[in-house]
């Protein structure tokens, strides 16, 4: 394990320096930390003027340590280079330890941030973040773990995650852990509340996260509508105690998802569970999700003319025969001297007013877009990824809904 410590140009007071039952009389706290923890190797941050100040005594002190030359941080230009220090001192997967207690301005808070980034990019273990509290007029001066605030970091992810694309899958998992971690810490038998939602709702908005992912909107419509079983009441007590970042977007959440609910989409009329899955067509298109956006407006369309020819929306057969007369109605399109399908004519029949050439140019436009994706450009003329996103964003959503209107 790396401990890894800055060091500035004050005058450091000599002091007991304490941790639960331990204590180190030092006047440089890197020396306590190195004691109190199983530090390997120390890197000492320096500047020239700090390592004038103080690297003969703190090299004595901490055995250990090797000396590493940043700038003062006075320009965003130092600060980089402040960075690149830090990234060259760990290796990749590493544990280290950051001692934030002395150096220049703002140095701590740029390399409190450096060492979660590479947290997240080099697979880098933080074994704990410390700050030791000296104070002048006590001969103790305690070591405060900072540690915890790293968990700022992962909920700030996870919720622009979610703010961006729609999933809560980070989310949902930091809630069950902590519901998790409390019970396997022992802390019910101690404290006087306990968490009791956590777990049930980041599970659910895991699995909601899930079937957004993956295009499965019956199954969205479900787990959305068992939202409204969780007690509301109890999940804000439970967030307010134990997950107070979550209490931002509690609201949000709750309003983003139940507009998809819809308890047993599959028994529901077919209205009901269509107009919910242009709904989902719109949060898609709105979270730029083009990939899911086009498979379930193609899907859509068929679903749509099942629906009005009153054929079961579900049925492979029934969806078969809509989709061979939209084939059909392409083909015919482009040569309207062959005579017209057969299997054109309960389109025709059943709608009227349906207007074929749109749907004709329509469906060949969105089959052409969803065959191509999923073929994954295994195709000598295959779309590109930018024709493909502007179809989705161009007019995808008022075309379905436009073809909305032909369902009684």
């Amino acid at each position: 394990m790396k401990l890894l410590t800055f060091l500035g140009t004050g005058n450091y007071a000599q002091t007991t320096y304490t941790w639960e039952d331990q204590e180190v009389t030092t006047k440089y706290v890197a020396a306590a930390i190195n004691e109190f923890f199983d530090i390997d190797t120390v890197q000492a941050f320096l500047t020239t003027e700090a390592r004038d100040t103080h690297w003969m005594m703190f090299s004595k002190a901490v055995k250990n340590a090797e000396e590493v030359f940043i700038p003062s941080g006075r320009s965003e230009e130092e600060l980089w280079q402040i960075f690149e220090a830090v990234v060259n001192a760990v290796e990749p997967g590493e544990t280290i330890v950051l001692d934030v207690t002395h150096s220049f301005r703002s140095i701590p808070l740029f390399v409190f941030l450096a060492g979660t980034y590479l947290q997240k990019s080099r697979n880098v273990k933080i074994g704990g973040v410390y700050y030791g509290a000296y104070e002048r007029d006590r001969e103790r001066s305690p070591i405060f773990d900072l540690t915890p605030t790293l968990k700022f970091i992962d909920w700030l992810t996870a919720t622009d995650k979610f703010l961006d694309t729609g999933s809560a899958k980070n989310l949902g998992q930091l809630l069950t852990n902590i519901q998790r971690d409390f019970y396997k810490q022992g802390r019910q038998k101690r404290e006087p509340v306990s968490p009791r939602q956590l777990i049930g709702f980041g599970n659910r908005i895991q699995a909601i996260s899930e079937s957004i992912e993956l295009v499965r909107p019956l199954k969205l419509m479900e787990e959305t509508a068992l939202l409204d079983k969780i007690s509301y009441e109890d999940l804000q007590n439970d967030v307010g105690a134990f997950a107070q970042p979550f209490s931002l977007l509690l609201d949000k959440i709750q309003a983003d998802y139940h507009q998809f609910a819809l308890p047993n989409p599959r028994e529901a009329s077919p209205q009901k569970t269509l107009s919910k899955q242009v709904d989902l067509l719109a949060w898609y298109i709105d979270k730029s999700l083009s990939a899911q956006a086009i498979l379930l407006g193609r899907e859509l369309t068929v679903s749509v003319l099942c629906t009005a020819l009153k054929f079961d929306y579900l049925g492979k057969t029934e969806r078969q025969d809509v989709e061979r007369g939209l084939n059909s109605l392409v083909a015919w399109r482009e040569n309207t001297q062959q005579p017209r399908p057969l299997a054109l004519e309960g389109l025709i029949t059943m709608m009227p007013n349906l207007d074929l050439d749109w749907l004709s140019k329509f469906w060949s436009q969105l089959r052409e877009v969803r065959n191509d994706l999923a073929h994954t450009e295994m195709r000598s003329d295959s779309l590109s990824a930018a024709k493909m996103s502007e179809f989705v964003k161009g007019n995808l959503l008022e075309e379905i809904k436009k073809l909305m209107t032909v369902l009684p």
